[in-house]
């Protein structure tokens, strides 16, 4: 059988093959951890390797959290003010003083939340409250305000080098389901002594959170026009119940057996009716996240009503003083509900005049 041999130049054409692999390998490799592991998008990347393996240490190795998020919380804090208005300046002066004074618990509520974040993937907590120096603060409030829930983060639009400063504002485009807008979020990255690009800003939350505060205001105002007519008429038809029912009191002797009945009767087929009708009708509206707690205290005040509708009918009916006491209870919760949900709708419509 004929031998089969490499030539002594086909042996030096592979042997200068393989070294010029594994040069470039050697390279590649050096390239590698010597600059690619040293740039702000290798950091970035390990900071998203890190939300998925809720890797905190890893996380607090590429963000400086004390910084970033006592940065993000003076932020917020005068978003929030910018967007206060009307507002004379000297009460934002005096607003952003007060402020201060809740800065320490809420950059804990911040980190707090976050973090269960990193290590379990959920931003609900069953420690929501944070206390801070005696100061309780509702960490889901924050989240809520700071928009963070709601954020996706889609791409990096740029990264832009200060060599002088080793420093780095790289770009992120986000698109904030709230808003239903995108938004680029410029995050401030350092170079440490040890070549690690950390994030210790993000430079414009100021203006996310002017942006986040603009589109909740007219999603509030919307839902506002939307109720609107539905509110108006039956606040128009409870207040003709309640002066037919007035009427009847000035008039009539409540110790009279048909005088009572026919209160009932009122109470129950008008005045009921109506609060039961404004329920429903409030539980079909789509109502945008900015609007909840309004349409959450609305619904609490059909709620109380309903309640002082049956406990006074049951008083009319029966004489018992125990109702006639509970009816006045929910109704005065729900009066002072109702100044509440009156100063909220009062003050979208003139911020958006």
């Amino acid at each position: 059988m004929e031998r089969w041999s490499l030539s002594m130049q086909t042996k030096v054409k592979l042997l200068a093959a393989g070294t010029a692999i594994l040069a470039v390998f050697a390279g590649t490799l050096f390239w590698y951890f010597s600059y690619y592991t040293k740039t702000p998008e290798y950091s970035l990347k390990m900071i998203q390797e890190a939300v998925v393996k809720h890797d905190m240490v890893k996380f607090q190795k590429y963000v400086d959290m004390d910084s970033t998020l006592t940065k993000a919380c003076d932020a917020m804090m005068e978003g929030l003010i910018e967007t206060e208005r009307p507002m004379p300046e000297e009460a934002k002066v005096a607003l952003s003083g007060f402020a201060k004074m809740f800065k320490a618990p809420i950059v804990a509520a911040f980190k707090g939340s976050i973090n269960h974040y990193i290590e379990s993937g959920k931003w609900d907590d069953d420690a929501s409250k944070v206390v801070d120096q005696g100061i309780p603060i509702d960490s889901d409030m924050i989240l809520s305000k700071s928009g963070i829930k709601d954020m996706q983060f889609e791409s990096i639009e740029y990264t832009k080098m200060d060599e002088a400063d080793d420093s780095a504002v790289v770009g992120l485009k986000i698109f904030d389901q709230e808003a239903n807008a995108p938004f680029v979020l410029e995050f401030l990255m350092k170079k440490t002594e040890n070549g690690i690009w950390r994030i210790t800003e993000i430079k414009n939350f100021k203006e996310y959170i002017v942006l986040l505060s603009d589109a909740r205001r007219q999603q509030m105002k919307a839902y506002i026009d939307t109720t609107q007519v539905l509110m108006a008429n039956h606040d128009k038809n409870v207040f003709d119940i309640e002066q037919k029912m007035k009427t009847i009191l000035l008039t009539s002797n409540l110790g009279n057996e048909n005088v009572r009945m026919d209160l009932k009767k009122i109470v129950k087929e008008e005045l009921l009716l109506d609060w039961n009708e404004r329920m429903e009708a409030l539980n079909k509206i789509e109502v945008p996240e900015a609007a909840q707690t309004l349409q959450r205290l609305r619904l609490k005040i059909c709620d109380l009503r309903i309640g002082y509708c049956e406990k006074y009918a049951l008083w009319l009916d029966n004489k018992d003083v125990k109702p006639l006491k509970e009816a006045n209870e929910f109704l005065k919760e729900a009066k002072t509900l109702e100044h509440e949900a009156e100063f909220i709708s009062n003050k979208v419509k003139a911020d958006t005049n």
